[in-house]
């Protein structure tokens, strides 16, 4: 995306990527800016020219220096306003076997940690109050993100039910 002013009635394009290793997702916490403080996954606004699934990849190796060598797979979208405009933001999956994460600038820490303890240590009622800060935009921002992650929990517990049928089948 450009770095002019939006124009009335347009919207930016982000996206982020869920980077699954040995059943755990790598998160990083924000070092400061908008949402100082808090953990989420890789992510950020689509360049010109870019296709959305580029820039999760792109994101994900400016942001932790790791990449994920194989497909990766839309499980949701999060409408937010970021990035000084209304976003909407495309969420991605895709393994990432190996690599040391290295995290950036705008960061101050990473973990990788399993999805369902994300969810719960993260997007809790009181975290999400405090995250926010009561300000009504970053709470339909948090509240978004926490949607697309029980959305991805539930197409990880689908991957691992085929999984476990093919296996039967075999």
């Amino acid at each position: 995306m450009t770095s002019e002013a939006p124009r009335p009635g347009t919207f930016g394009l982000a996206a982020a990527v869920y980077a699954l290793r040995d059943g755990e997702i790598l998160i990083l916490k924000r070092g400061g800016g908008e949402a100082s403080g808090a953990w989420a996954v890789p992510g950020g606004l689509v360049d010109e020219g870019e296709r959305p699934e580029q820039a999760a990849r792109r994101e994900l190796m400016e942001e932790a220096g790791v990449e994920i060598p194989g497909p990766l797979t839309l499980v949701g979208a999060v409408s937010m306003h970021a990035y000084g405009r209304p976003t909407v933001q495309l969420m991605y999956a895709g393994d990432c076997p190996d690599g040391e994460v290295v995290i950036s600038d705008e960061h101050s820490g990473a973990r990788w940690i399993d999805p369902r303890d994300y969810l719960d240590r993260y997007f809790g009622a009181e975290q999400m109050q405090r995250i926010s800060q009561g300000e009504q935009r970053v709470v339909e921002m948090v509240t978004g993100m926490r949607d697309s992650l029980e959305e991805y929990i539930a197409w990880l517990d689908e991957r691992a039910e085929l999984a476990r049928l093919r296996a039967g089948q075999a």
